[in-house]
């Protein structure tokens, strides 16, 4: 009850204003978050957000302060339906001596919330208390999306392209055609 209290304060100071895309979406200092109840590796949930959140292109969410991983956590919460676990944000890096980075590319840098357990590639942040926790980024779990509403991101399309195929005439010269 008293978590409740202080969101529905938080929410009044800071205002959900509405300049999110999708009223399902929390808004905090001009990010909007978009949660998803949907288990899906790191790099599922990350592409989910880049390519196919319906609403915009976004990132895996980005957490820059204390605050913002309250925030977070408490939503998280009622959307997900839980008070245990952890759900991806937009944090990793490539090796365990590599510097964290996040989704949008920017060096995690001057604030950390890391718990104990910080020696794995991927990060999680706690539904129970908004600490982030590291993971090898193959769980299946829960996941936010962030974006700017002013200046959602843009990601280039994902291509494919096929090899040309051989093939050999009549006349038995090889020629290449492209499908």
């Amino acid at each position: 009850m008293f978590q409740k209290l202080i969101l529905l304060c938080v929410t009044f100071v800071f205002g959900v204003s509405g300049t999110c895309l999708d009223p399902n979406e929390k808004e905090l200092q001009g990010i909007c978050f978009h949660y998803v109840k949907q288990n899906m590796t790191y790099d599922d949930a990350r592409d989910w957000c880049h390519y196919k959140n319906p609403v915009t292109p976004s990132y895996l969410a980005i957490v820059k302060n204390q605050f913002t991983a309250n925030f977070l956590a408490s939503y998280a919460r009622n959307a997900f339906g839980t008070s245990d676990g952890a759900f991806w944000i937009g944090l990793s890096r490539a090796h365990n001596w590599n510097q964290w980075t996040w989704d949008n590319g920017v060096l995690l840098d001057g604030w950390s919330n890391f718990d104990s357990q910080h020696s794995k590639t991927h990060a999680g942040e706690k539904i129970s208390n908004g600490q982030w926790t590291t993971f090898d980024g193959t769980e299946k779990m829960y996941f936010a999306c962030s974006y700017d509403p002013k200046i959602p991101p843009t990601f280039a399309p994902i291509t494919t392209t096929k090899p040309p195929k051989t093939t050999t005439t009549t006349t038995g010269k090889p020629t290449t055609t492209g499908e």
